[in-house]
């Protein structure tokens, strides 16, 4: 029997962290971070990261596993996160899902197929990628096996990792990722599903909020750091949200310095918020979506949403 799971997504700053953590206070749970980026040593400040008191107090998994050389994706997150349920049974306590990256949600809760992965191609497609042309030539290969233009997923055009990604799947299987993956409506037995849909006006103003804080806290001391460890040459680290950005403005990249850095790094988070929202609307089917339009009480309101759903897997 798999290891029934509460499960708490939403949009970043939408009061998730705080939600989840009383919950599993309150059943005594284990918590598995369902966040690209949580998962990398270093990556604390940028990634609103639980803090080394809330990680004294609950059991996290999918926290500070890997180093930022290390890749990272659907298919691994799958695989940890199956293994983590697993164990979570097996010591007779109860499971606590909570993260933004939809992608991975949607791969374990609504059972995708894992995809083939070769490290040793994905990181020569990445090097092909980075060359002048590259991203063109691997671009081609995708539409030359693509039924049709319509065909292509969106996200290839946008995001290099995911056009390298796409070309290693159909490297070594001759078929494009979307092709193989079965589209499922219906989430896994074991899981209740809870998305946080907050005021998008209000929860900018949270961003921003949250953005201003986290400078003062040391996201451009953390950042400086990583990049010395060479933080943008990663395969998957690279794109945590907002450190390129840092980065660059350190590097005399962008004008204006360290002072513009409250407003790009808040509208940069707004944004992202704003495709992750639009995610969490659509893609999961069978999920309570939860509106929050007033900032007092939300977490109470998250809480008291999760209770229920923790009694119907009992």
């Amino acid at each position: 029997m798999a290891c029934p799971c509460v499960v708490l997504l939403g949009p970043t700053c939408a009061w998730k962290s705080e939600a989840a953590e009383r919950l599993a206070a309150e059943l005594s749970a284990e918590i598995i971070s369902c966040d690209s980026m949580q998962i990398y040593r270093g990556l604390d400040i940028g990634t609103a990261k639980p803090d080394a008191a809330s990680r004294r107090r609950f059991a996290y998994h999918l926290v500070d596993c890997l180093d930022i050389n290390e890749p990272y994706d659907a298919n691994r997150f799958v695989t940890r996160a199956q293994d983590a349920l697993a164990a979570i049974h097996g010591r007779g306590n109860r499971a606590v899902m909570v993260g933004g990256t939809g992608l991975y949600a949607r791969a374990l809760i609504y059972g995708f197929e894992l995809l083939p992965a070769s490290p040793e191609l994905f990181a020569e497609l990445t090097a092909r990628c980075e060359q002048p042309g590259g991203r063109e030539e691997l671009l081609a290969q995708i539409e030359a096996a693509a039924a049709s233009p319509a065909a292509i997923h969106e996200e290839v055009y946008r995001n290099p990792r995911r056009l390298v990604r796409a070309c290693e799947v159909l490297a070594l299987t001759g078929r494009l990722p979307w092709e193989l993956q079965k589209k499922h409506n219906a989430p896994g037995a074991n899981f209740r599903q809870l998305c946080v849909i907050p005021d998008f006006a209000m929860l900018k103003e949270r961003i921003r909020r949250r953005t201003v804080l986290m400078l003062e806290r040391g996201w451009v001391e953390e950042a400086s750091r990583l990049a010395a460890a060479g933080l943008m040459e990663t395969p998957t680290a690279r794109q945590a949200l907002g450190y390129r950005e840092i980065i660059d403005c350190l590097a005399g990249k962008i004008p204006g310095g360290v002072g513009v850095l409250p407003e790009l790094l808040a509208n940069r988070t707004i944004q992202y918020a704003r495709r992750q929202l639009t995610w969490f609307r659509h893609q999961h089917p069978g999920a309570q979506l939860l509106a929050i339009n007033d900032a007092d009480g939300a977490a109470d309101k998250i809480l008291a949403a999760l209770r229920g759903l923790a009694a119907a897997l009992r």
